[in-house]
């Protein structure tokens, strides 16, 4: 327990003088992690006091975090048995729900623990942090609001409450409290105080977000010289004359950001708008001819005019953009330029353009690096527009011309996968390295190809050469440990094509709890991020977190589990059993069955290999497979992606969701949930008659 969040004992509940002295030490020594004495002396109180709540509430508690959860939380439910009344009590149980991330329960014990002790500020500055963790954001305005009230000498107090404030879109009161702020400071900060120049742009962030840019440009201006981070006075200046209609001033604005960092899109784009070109082609390619001169190592310059240029000054453009990349052997080339296939035009005329430099680069006086990276874009040109066996005839040429280079291998799986050939893709990948032992990112492709093509072992194999293999199942353990999403999910496709449905669940699983790790830790920062001023990321932070389960890895590994499930209810255990069986002789039956038998105890002595953690108590997650409930255990999947689709985009959208596949899951599962609760109903009554 922190210094912040520790109980103090109230004036009615002394103890003796001594045992008082002695509780005063359990707080010390389990705000130390000196828990073993802590111990002893509360078994000294509760020696002569034997039903002191409090004393109870701290020995439960610190043997929570002893590993005794279970006997503690007894303790800690005995000792607010016996005082109901003790703040202390109420807000050791807290702390413990806390500890246990049940955010709800954990918040109605410290409104209980406020009842006794309204003022308490260790009491209320939990309580709020955990209103932010649950978005109660009236709540934490009220939180907020006492702590000011008693420490306004503070300044995360003021920011904690204009944070509230913000939250819920009241930004005249937000500003309002960072104004009274600001005023009430006795002496002006230090020039090199970041705390407080993050604080004037987080002020100047909730007025341009309020709708009065006008006003915000004048506050920018006004306290530009106390801000540290120059570039963002620099980016919103650019921006607020941008809304304005500003444009000379806007122009003036971007360019001077363009020459700070000529590879942000972003100011490419505020550049455009400024000068009115975005509709004027002639324009905006003289405008781009002049930039590419101008920064000559940018990218963007020259990649930016490819997407709006047609015809012939198209053809003229990505003939000087990649040949010059061509020669040079950029092997992301194509990727650069990738987004151009959208238009069939465009991509009908790349083709020409290479295969015209594939003329030049064969004759004589050229070098062989561009042939063969020449080579190595067409091959990926031709998969890309589904001409896969002209693709692969490009891509041989380039390995035998060199067969050493490892992307034109990397490119000769990617072109067998979109053929179908997962089985040829993974040994083409595989061969590609063996080429580079040493490459981790070419062996986490050796890996998901693998994993795409059934071969697990080999794929652990594979991936267990760069990952700790001190805990069971090798390099699986660890990829669990370190969140790997791309694995968990891709083992958990193959176990489903393999009809392992426990270990599939179980791997998708895996990455609903890294998203809920992801969630949980957020709450950390509330105070951190409060303390130390940084409140831009702040809120951008609690936005990514309100929209996390939205986020594609969580949908993909989600709907995977929900039709899986799903599948499981409408065809119980008991029903694919039957229908393994159906149509055999009895004798035939009774040979499957003991065939059946011995594969189950092979598999269930393998499952020592498919743990994951040494207390992994079902490591084939039969548990998971022979749910008697899938219906509820898809909803748990389905409510975390609603909830952030609400947070995203606001209730009350319902009919767009409806076009949405991840609405569509949420509808079969209400439905079969609801025509399930109907045939319970009629049971009995079917019984009865």
């Amino acid at each position: 327990m922190s210094r912040a969040s520790r109980p103090e004992i109230p004036p009615n509940r002394l103890l003796p003088i001594k045992e008082a002295n002695a509780f005063h030490e359990i707080l010390k020594l389990y705000e130390t992690r000196q828990y073993k004495k802590a111990l002893k002396l509360a078994d000294a109180i509760l020696k002569k006091y034997p039903d002191h709540g409090e004393t109870l509430a701290m020995k439960g508690l610190i043997l929570c975090f002893s590993d005794k959860r279970d006997e503690g939380r007894e303790l800690i439910k005995t000792g607010l048995r016996n005082d109901l009344t003790s703040f202390i009590c109420w807000h050791v149980f807290g702390l413990y729900y806390r500890s246990e991330h049940n955010f709800e329960e954990a918040s109605k014990c410290y409104v209980n623990a406020l009842k006794y002790d309204p003022e308490n500020q260790n009491i209320l500055r939990d309580l709020g942090l955990l209103q932010m963790q649950l978005r109660n954001y009236e709540g934490l305005v009220i939180s907020r609001k006492s702590i000011l009230e008693q420490k306004p000498t503070v300044r995360q107090n003021w920011t904690g409450l204009a944070v509230g404030y913000h939250l819920q879109h009241k930004y005249d009161m937000a500003e309002n409290v960072l104004q009274k702020y600001e005023e009430s400071m006795e002496s002006p900060p230090e020039k090199d105080d970041i705390e407080h120049s993050e604080l004037l742009l987080y002020k100047n962030m909730i007025i341009y977000q309020s709708g009065d840019v006008a006003r915000a440009l004048t506050d920018l201006d006004a306290v530009a010289d106390k801000v540290l981070d120059k570039l963002s006075v620099l980016e919103y200046r650019a921006q607020y004359l941008q809304d304005l209609g500003r444009r000379d001033e806007a122009v003036k604005a971007y360019r001077k950001l363009l020459n700070r960092n000529a590879d942000c899109l972003a100011y490419y784009e505020g550049l455009e708008k400024a000068l009115g070109v975005m509709d004027n082609v002639e324009k905006r390619k003289l405008l781009y001819e002049s930039l590419a001169k101008q920064y000559k190592r940018s990218d963007l310059a020259r990649t930016i005019p490819l997407s709006f240029l047609q015809g012939e000054d198209f053809k003229a453009a990505i003939k000087t953009y990649l040949s010059g990349y061509l020669q040079r052997g950029v092997p992301s080339a194509f990727v650069n330029i990738k987004p151009l296939y959208a238009d069939a035009a465009k991509a009908t005329a790349i083709e020409e353009v290479v295969l015209g430099l594939l003329e030049d680069s064969s004759g004589e006086g050229s070098t062989p690096t561009t042939y063969v990276w020449t080579l190595h874009y067409l091959a990926q040109h031709f998969s890309k527009v589904g001409k896969h066996e002209t693709a692969l005839e490009y891509i041989d040429k380039a390995i035998a011309h060199t067969p050493t280079l490892v992307e034109a291998h990397m490119v000769k799986a990617k072109i067998l996968k979109r053929k179908g050939d997962l089985l040829g893709a993974s040994d083409a990948m595989t061969v590609a390295r063996e080429l580079d032992l040493q490459d981790r990112y070419v062996n986490t492709k050796a890996a998901k190809y693998l994993l795409r093509a059934n071969k697990g072992d080999d794929a652990i194999a594979v991936v267990s050469l760069f990952t700790k293999n001190d805990v069971p199942g090798k390099g699986v353990g660890d990829l669990h440990d370190m969140q790997a999403i791309w694995f968990l999910t891709e083992q958990g496709e193959m176990f489903e094509r393999q009809g392992k449905i426990g270990l599939a669940l179980k791997r998708f699983g895996a990455v609903k709890k890294v998203l809920d790790d992801w969630y949980k830790d957020q709450f950390d920062f509330h105070q951190y991020s409060t303390r130390r001023g940084a409140m831009r990321v702040y809120v951008e932070m609690l936005r990514w977190e309100d929209g996390l389960y939205a986020e594609p890895f969580y949908l993909r590994a989600a709907g995977d589990a929900i039709k899986l499930l799903l599948s499981l209810y409408d065809v119980p255990k008991s029903a694919r059993i039957a229908a393994e069986y159906a149509g055999m002789s009895e004798e035939d039956r009774k040979r499957a069955q003991k065939k059946a038998k011995r594969d189950r105890a092979k598999e269930n002595k393998k499952g020592e290999s498919e743990k994951v953690y040494a207390t992994d108590e079902d490591p084939l997650g039969k548990t998971l497979e022979n749910s008697a409930t899938p219906l509820e255990d898809a909803l748990v999947y389905w409510k975390p992606i609603e909830a952030s689709e609400m947070r995203l985009r606001g209730v009350g959208q319902e009919e767009k969701f409806k076009e949405e596949e991840w609405w569509r899951w949420g509808e079969e599962i209400r439905t079969k949930l609801e025509e399930k609760k109907k045939a319970k109903v009629k049971a009995p009554e079917a019984v009865t008659a």
